[in-house]
């Protein structure tokens, strides 16, 4: 019984010219979305690789000069596009892509794509990912609220219920109609994904890895797109009429698509909140005054350091320069880990806070999710300057032990930055909490859907 009914849902759907209006509308937005997605990244990871190239013909072009004049003289590294941010940018557009590596000071990433953006950045980016977590909830919505508080207003619910259909089996099989409906609508959709994702040239689409973390993607928008069809029939089912279904279930998708992501980005700040950049340079410039300083030969930390390396008769040792370099950058790091890694730690902190608040609005555990296993969360960005600061330690060890003048034999031997992206595990885990959300609120939606068949009522 479950499955005729939800065959004849299926069918009904599919003949509706509202379906069919607004399904034209959402592919055409998602098509749209991908072929400017595709375009964009072939275009930033041209501009990486040429930039990339030519800071190492700098680098090895630089000429003869004092080994420590070349570790301020520094590099630049650069963020690679993540593959699957042709489907979800996430954090891309407002985190630095680029790294100046240089002694003495670790930098944070700089050149932010949003600030040479417009101002109808304010309004957001055509993504799929916020097609898929805004506009496909409200075709849903659209299709949905009507489907028993309708049939309740016209008197066929009464008459169905009368020839004996159980409840449980008219409130599933209507669910498994619609659902099926649009997984038939999504089908094109994850076909063109595909295809735009497998066209990325030069890039890592095809690995193994990439293509686990897009399926996994697409289990964490069927979680959401499952639940919020569960609710609508649970609406549809409980509302005394079709439009009193509509007015709760567009007040639901404006509370989880506007207000709650809002509201828990403020609650978020408001939790761990972290400082403003300019008492963050000044605490940083101020711890780093009280260590030791190659440049300040006058400073407390300095006299210190020549006390303690004098020998018996009073003398500084021949490698003194070396110590001193090693000794300074040491007590750099330290402070830099100190302040850059309480402040990561805070931002961290910040988003399990709003993944939690997707208890409460299943779009915040959708978009943690998302951006985690497209390589474009906070996360995945924090990997990426701790391997650029690694770099940095890296080479200018290497020049800081160097005596004299270097040339391009020296310049050769310190190494291109290679930054390899976390592995499958590193996006599972920062996914995991995202995806356990989701999971709460199918299984909810499921429980609901049989409590409001148990409360079905004919008027």
């Amino acid at each position: 019984m479950t499955f005729s009914i939800a065959r004849k849902e299926f069918q009904d759907t599919w003949r509706d010219g509202r379906f069919r209006w607004a399904a034209a509308i959402v592919l055409v937005l998602l098509g749209v979305a991908f072929l400017l997605a595709r375009q964009q990244v072939e275009h930033q990871r041209k501009e990486r690789e040429d930039a990339t190239r030519m800071e190492r013909d700098n680098w090895l072009n630089q000429g003869k000069k004092n080994a420590h004049a070349a570790a301020h003289y520094g590099v630049y590294v650069f963020k690679p596009v993540a593959p699957l941010s042709i489907f979800d940018r996430g954090l891309q557009p407002f985190v630095g892509n680029t790294v100046y590596l240089e002694a003495h000071r670790q930098n944070q990433a700089a050149f932010l794509p949003a600030q040479d953006a417009t101002s109808m950045r304010r309004f957001g980016d055509l993504t799929a990912a916020a097609c898929l977590q805004l506009l496909v909830p409200l075709l849903i919505i659209l299709l949905a609220f009507g489907t028993l508080a309708g049939e309740r207003e016209s008197g066929t619910l009464r008459q169905v219920l009368s020839l004996g259909v159980r409840p449980t089996s008219l409130v599933f099989g209507k669910a498994l109609g619609l659902g099926g409906a649009l997984a038939l609508l999504l089908l094109p959709v994850a076909v063109g994904g595909i295809y735009a994702f497998s066209g990325i040239s030069g890039s890592d689409a095809a690995t193994e890895e990439s293509w686990l973390r897009l399926g996994l993607m697409a289990c964490a928008y069927l979680l959401y797109l499952g639940a919020i069809l569960a609710i609508c029939i649970t609406v549809s089912a409980l509302a005394p009429t079709s439009r009193s279904a509509l007015s709760i279930l567009l007040v639901f998708w404006a509370a989880n698509a506007v207000l709650a992501p809002r509201l828990a980005s403020d609650l978020a700040q408001w939790q761990h909140p972290t400082p403003k950049l300019a008492d963050l340079d000044a605490e940083l410039l101020e711890a780093r005054k009280q260590t030791l300083n190659s440049h300040n030969p006058n400073s407390e930390a300095m006299k210190e350091f020549i006390e303690k390396n004098r020998d018996a008769s009073g003398k500084l040792p021949a490698n003194f320069r070396q110590l001193l370099m090693k000794e300074s950058e040491r007590q750099g790091n330290e402070v830099y880990e100190k302040h850059y890694g309480g402040l990561w730690d805070l931002m961290e902190a910040q988003d399990e806070f709003v993944t939690w608040g997707g208890l409460a609005a299943p779009l915040l555990g959708l978009r943690s999710a998302s951006v985690a296993l497209a390589g474009t969360d906070f996360t995945h960005h924090r990997h990426f300057s701790l391997a650029a600061e690694e770099h940095r330690r890296e080479f200018v060890g290497l020049l800081n032990n160097f005596h004299g003048a270097g040339s391009r034999e020296l310049w050769e031997r310190l190494p291109a930055f290679d930054y390899q992206s976390p592995p499958l595990s590193h996006a599972v885990s920062a996914a995991m909490l995202g995806l356990i959300v989701l999971c709460l609120w199918l299984a909810g939606g499921c429980a609901a859907l049989y409590f409001a068949s148990r409360r079905l009522k004919p008027s």
